[in-house]
């Protein structure tokens, strides 16, 4: 049976009103009221490119794409257009959604997965870096609703440099991607949506060489295995108003998915941590360290998926390949929208250990329970990847600890 239509089943809502009732006092239950006026309840939108419609919780219907297509056929910009605008409809609060998160004077960070480079290096897969086309409807929506001043584009790879340092013919920024996305370069769109949007300022930076300072992580004793005592984080990040997170479905060797946590790998100085990064590890296991960069400043939206994936590892590793699979997810949590995503991945998300430990940091649901889905269902939208074969899942939280998050999430609707 589908999440959406048990909880709409009459046996649901009395087995939750059996379990809330018993040994509540009046004093508990006006504690739940109270958390049900603050909405906590994270919404993750999901839609396939076959997406045909759908019902809300509460029987509102919520429409269907105009030009639907099977999930695995090539798709046209305006396409991944109307997809990204609909998973931004749905991934939403009571209290607004990106509209009401980014203001009209903000400067906006978005933070693609641009790790590898077309052009550079043996091997290219579909579905290693973020598709173009997303990144730039999302500028588009943002900048048609007047939210942003400025708009930057910020990436940090292991794996290439700006071509006015390393000399080569092309970089992350410069590289059309064999044509994938419609000829599309980040450089290119920088252009065109500068002339569209004549008093938006759009730029890019590369957070490998941008200007760093050295931070403390708030609760965490750094300096035991960090003589420094910080990581050195970007100005671009630290300062920006907000940043989105867009990043495509991926699995890695060292943290099992790769999405939008992991993407603040992203965000360390090569200049300070080198290439590849492994000046990082000082501070820990690379699940670890993707969580403390996000605590700097937590993506304010976030958004997975696009037309292609990757499984069995990284894109670098031996036995990774590509996946077609054209679905997106958005919302205004990072940790929940990757814990969606790790599940239409086929993983589970409680036994993703960077997952698992954002949602104790605070920062968000790794538990699927809590969650409202909104659009396809996780069942309709999963297409389980090939695990990295080195990886393993952490241990899991007790199921009863997660079936009461769930329970108590739920009446705080």
């Amino acid at each position: 049976m589908l999440r959406r239509s048990f909880l709409k089943s009459a046996s649901a809502i009395a087995a939750l009103d059996r379990a809330w009732g018993r040994g509540q006092d009046k004093q508990e239950k006006d504690v739940a009221t109270a958390g049900a006026t603050e909405d906590t309840t994270p919404r993750v939108g999901i839609v396939l490119s076959s997406f045909t419609g759908s019902e809300d919780h509460d029987g509102t219907k919520i429409q269907g794409l105009a030009d639907p297509s099977p999930v695995d056929a090539e798709l046209s910009a305006s396409q991944i257009d109307a997809m990204l605008r609909k998973a931004i409809s749905l991934g939403t609060t009571r209290r607004g959604g990106l509209t009401a998160i980014v203001a009209a004077d903000d400067w906006v960070v978005i933070k693609p997965r641009i790790e590898t480079c077309y052009g550079l290096g043996p091997r290219y897969l579909r579905g290693s870096v973020t598709d173009l086309r997303v990144v730039r409807s999302l500028i588009e929506f943002l900048a048609e609703h007047q939210c942003g001043a400025r708009f930057t584009i910020a990436e940090g790879s292991d794996e290439w440099q700006p071509r006015e340092r390393s000399k080569a013919a092309v970089d992350g920024w410069t590289t059309e991607w064999g044509g994938e996305f419609g000829g599309l370069s980040y450089d290119k769109m920088i252009r065109e949506l500068s002339r569209k949007y004549p008093k938006i300022a759009f730029d890019r930076v590369d957070l490998n060489f941008d200007e760093s300072i050295a931070l403390p992580l708030h609760g965490k004793a750094l300096a035991r295995n960090n003589p420094e005592g910080a990581y050195f984080v970007p100005k671009t990040i630290q300062q920006c108003d907000r940043i989105i997170s867009v990043a495509p479905l991926a699995t890695d060797e060292q943290t099992g998915i790769s999405l939008s946590v992991a993407n603040y790998w992203g965000i360390a100085p090569g200049a300070h941590y080198g290439f590849p990064k492994t000046g990082l590890l000082k501070f820990g296991h690379p699940d670890e360290v993707v969580v403390d960069l996000f605590s700097y400043h937590p993506a304010d939206y976030a958004i997975v998926g696009g037309a292609w994936g990757v499984e069995g590892g990284w894109p670098s590793d031996p036995g990774a390949r590509a996946v077609h699979h054209n679905v997106l997810v958005a919302g205004t949590n990072a940790v929940s929208v990757d814990a969606v995503g790790a599940a239409i991945m086929g993983f589970e998300p409680t036994g993703v250990a960077h997952l698992a430990l954002a949602e104790r940091r605070g920062f968000g649901d790794a538990d699927l329970g809590p969650i409202w889905i909104r659009g396809n269902e996780i069942e309709q939208a999963r297409r389980p990847f090939r695990k990295p074969a080195n990886w393993k899942p952490s241990p899991q939280r007790p199921a009863s600890l997660a079936l009461g998050a769930y329970f108590s999430r739920i009446m705080n609707k």
